[in-house]
């Protein structure tokens, strides 16, 4: 017993740590301003790898205004698939005026890509530039990197409106590509590659498919995550719950000037400033911070506020330090403005730090500091730029697939034994059916896995209350468990609280949980659908399995939520006896890699005519 609650804490302890780890790993993949070669030569490569990609465009373009392209209806494909389509101004002006600015993001929001990001044209970047992206954007990307000047990718903390990328064309060598991931790997960077045309011409312009496959199957390699820019940049500052220090403080007065314009700080109050030097890396051009002066013992307390939703955050937060070979101590207090000095970070470089675990009840929060000591080194400037409350939900799920139920509790895992599951999860089908997005994949499949499934959260029993999806794996006890095997299935972003639990798979009908579930930060407790039919919402949403055990019903090859004739018709008959591919194969009901008489007589026909319970 003992044994038991040390493991217990152990584990506990070991969540946490990964909570506060630093992020990365990751790499993102990008484009400038619209081509028809992304269509045609880069989206097969990307969804043959499972990856997604940034398509930075320009509304005025050849490509766009061209009809024989269709080049909107391609966009929206890909975006299915998981690309994110941001903002390369509307027509690539040179200079970037405001209404460059504003008039792309209305024309994305129109069509139908919202929360877009940006790419400068000639990778223009200056303040003014910055204070207008800002009103539209949550990240500027301008910067570029140098192969041959050894540079790296970006480091932990980020600055979001100075963000670097690197090239990758044909005039660039694999060899300079792994250099640049091994890097990332060792130090948790951040890689972003970007292109322009896909193509064979020699030079600085086109990316050759042989180059893209070369450098996605050393990203394989090394098992590093690939995300959209926009995804990297919703992990780390999830929308709604970052205080930028600019904005967010009620301390008075603050200066708005660039540091050259001011001239030289005054010690005595708090003073927010926009950063214009190379102090150390990562640089922090473009983001604002509040900053003190360690040599004022008696600054007034400062407060940052935000509005946040319910729930359980860990707060995290962006310091920056001007001068090198300093180390500092800074104080102050989750809401408490009685005792503003009650807890301390120690920092010797920008960082992002932990400031420990607070729980949001009233909608507010706030953070009070009134001032920072010198630990070594002598006085100098410190001071924050972003607060975010972190959050996420687990979920701790057991369901059984009819199909591959073996009886005694465990399910066949035959597609995973035979080399047949894919690695990315199937979900991300371009033609609507599941419109799932999202980039999970695993680079190395675990054992005992069934399948992949995919986990939904709702508010309430019907679709618009959805709130959050996760791809996950399916073990063969009926667990549902996160990429590594063996995790709760963690949500980021999503508050603990009362959700419905739906659970769907490529051929089998979807279930959602009786009732809302409540989930935890860390570790929920275990909800289990197979223990009784009335454990899943409506009349009798499940089949029997035997032995008092219920499952997930077999038999819809089309993920319409019906069995019918569709089913038979369009899926069945035409798969029967061919040889066998994962994407394509949805009749193999019992999950046994072939497609034949056994699916139909077995579990098509005596389940047809059933539907899912889960309301639209």
């Amino acid at each position: 017993m003992k044994r038991k609650i040390i493991l217990f804490i152990m584990l506990i302890l070991l969540s946490i740590g990964n909570i506060n780890a630093q992020y990365g790993p990751v790499v993102s993949f990008a484009y400038d301003d619209g081509y028809p070669s992304w269509w045609d030569l880069g989206f097969p490569l990307y969804q043959k790898y499972g990856f997604p990609a940034v398509g930075w465009i320009n509304a005025v373009t050849w490509w766009m205004q061209g009809t024989d392209y269709h080049a909107l209806e391609h966009l929206k494909v890909m975006q299915k698939a998981g690309w994110e389509i941001s903002s390369h101004t509307y027509s690539h002006a040179d200079p970037i005026t405001e209404l460059e600015v504003s008039k792309m993001k209305n024309w994305l929001d129109s069509l139908g890509f919202p929360n877009s990001g940006f790419q400068s044209p000639r990778n223009d970047w200056d303040h003014d530039l910055v204070n207008i992206v800002r009103k539209y954007h949550p990240y500027y990307s301008a910067g570029t990197g140098n192969y041959q000047q050894s540079e790296e990718g970006m480091s932990q903390p980020y600055d979001i409106y100075f963000l670097k990328r690197f090239s990758l064309t044909n005039d660039i060598t694999i060899q300079q590509v792994k250099k640049l991931l091994d890097s990332a790997v060792v130090k948790n960077q951040w890689v972003v590659l970007y292109g322009h045309p896909l193509g064979s011409q020699s030079g600085g312009w086109e990316q050759d498919t042989s180059l893209l496959r070369a450098t996605f199957d050393e990203v394989v390699a090394r098992k590093i995550p690939v995300k959209t820019v926009r995804e990297v940049i919703n992990d780390l500052y999830p929308p709604g719950c970052v205080i930028q220090c600019s904005a967010d403080t009620s301390q008075f007065p603050v200066l708005n000037t660039f540091e050259e314009d001011s001239g030289s700080f005054n010690t005595s109050v708090w003073n927010e400033y926009w950063h214009n030097t190379a102090w150390t890396e990562p640089r922090y051009k473009g983001s604002p911070a509040v900053y003190c002066h360690t040599s004022n013992k008696n600054l007034t307390v400062m407060k940052f506020y935000g509005n946040v939703p319910n729930g359980q955050y860990e707060v995290r937060a962006t310091i920056l330090a001007k001068d090198l070979g300093r180390t500092y101590r800074l104080f102050y207090s989750i809401n408490d403005e009685n005792n503003p000095s009650k807890d301390s970070v120690e920092v010797n470089k920008n960082s992002d730090v932990s400031l420990g675990m607070v729980t949001v009840t009233n909608g507010q929060f706030a953070l009070y500091t009134q001032k920072a000591d010198v630990i070594s080194g002598s006085n100098g400037y410190v001071g924050w730029a972003y607060i975010r409350l972190i959050t996420q939900t687990v979920v701790n799920a057991k369901v059984y697939l009819q199909g591959s139920y073996a009886g005694s509790g465990t399910m066949t895992t035959t597609l995973n034994s035979s080399g047949k599951l894919p690695f990315h999860h199937p979900y991300n089908d371009t033609l609507g059916i599941w419109n799932y997005p999202g980039s999970e994949r695993v680079y190395n499949m675990p054992s005992d896995i069934v399948d992949w499934v995919l986990v939904e959260l709702r508010t309430g029993t019907a679709a618009n209350t959805i709130v959050g999806r996760r791809a996950a794996l399916l073990k063969s006890n009926g667990s549902i468990v996160d990429l590594d095997g063996s995790s709760q299935v963690k949500f980021n972003r999503i508050v603990p609280g009362n959700y419905y639990i739906v659970i769907r798979h490529r051929n089998h009908l979807p279930i959602m949980s009786a009732n809302p579930v409540n989930l935890s930060f860390t570790n929920s407790s275990l909800y289990d659908f197979s223990s009784a039919q009335t454990q899943a919402y409506g009349t009798e949403p499940m089949v029997d399995l035997g032995g008092n055990v219920f499952g997930m019903i077999a038999g819809d090859a089309s993920g319409d939520g019906s069995n019918n004739a569709t089913d038979l018709n369009t899926y069945w008959i035409p798969q029967n006896g061919t040889m066998y591919d994962y994407q394509s194969k949805t009749a193999d009901f019992n999950l046994d890699a072939t497609v034949n008489a056994t699916d139909l007589n077995t579990y098509w026909i005596p389940e047809n005519g059933k539907a899912t319970q889960v309301p639209n």
